[in-house]
């Protein structure tokens, strides 16, 4: 209801032409370069983006992506993160939608921000793309995981972010994962250290298959 409010008395300008409406108009996303479906570990083609048998220990089924973290996309992300544009949320939901088939039964989660980017913010991003994410897909959204530690991710080294992740996630309520079939939603994939922890903890509790959905691919 507050951005609804906000988008009326203050419209976003889309960061690509302009027009007011959106931070990112209709239009103008038609031009966003289309993620390469591919292995996320090893950068092998493969059809769905699905892990490459080699890698799927990993944990991760598949892990696709909407678009490629360069140009609007990344101003979008880091206006989402640093700016306090949470109608970014909006923008990415919709675009992840329109590109995703619904496995049928499975439920979506989201992988927890660092509680002092929280704080900082006001808002978990990935939090409220999955739940947009859900509503329009149809599909079932819950809160899966728990992140331990504050330690933010961004401005760290790569050693620095393995070690922060160690341990880093925990499924509270196992019984709401057992058999289940996870698609866990997050902004941008990097090295996808984050979304293994993650998958690793989720799998752990009994998850029969968990996949990944991001809106950008680093």
């Amino acid at each position: 209801m507050l951005d609804t409010l906000l988008a009326i008395l203050a419209p976003h300008q889309c960061m690509q032409c302009n027009s007011e409406g959106s931070l990112w108009c209709t239009a103008c996303r038609t031009s966003a370069p289309v993620a390469v479906e591919r292995c996320y570990k090893c950068n092998r083609l493969a059809a769905g983006s699905r892990t490459c048998k080699g890698c799927r220990q990993s944990g991760l089924y598949s892990v696709r992506a909407v678009t490629r973290y360069e140009g609007v996309a990344k101003s979008l992300v880091w206006k989402l993160k640093f700016d306090g544009a949470r109608a970014g949320t909006t923008v990415a939901a919709d675009m992840m939608a329109s590109s995703f088939v619904p496995p049928a039964g499975a439920i979506i989660t989201h992988v927890p921000t660092a509680t002092s980017r929280v704080r900082q913010r006001g808002y978990d991003q990935a939090y409220l793309i999955a739940r947009q994410l859900a509503r329009r897909t149809g599909l079932s959204y819950q809160p899966l995981m728990l992140r331990l530690g504050h330690a933010q991710q961004h401005g760290a080294t790569r050693r620095q972010r393995l070690a922060q992740l160690q341990g880093a996630f925990r499924v509270p309520h196992p019984d709401a994962v057992l058999g289940a079939h996870i698609v866990l939603v997050d902004d941008v994939i990097t090295t996808g250290k984050t979304l293994e922890a993650a998958a690793a903890s989720l799998k752990a509790a009994g998850a029969r298959r968990v996949e990944a959905l991001v809106f950008a691919q680093a």
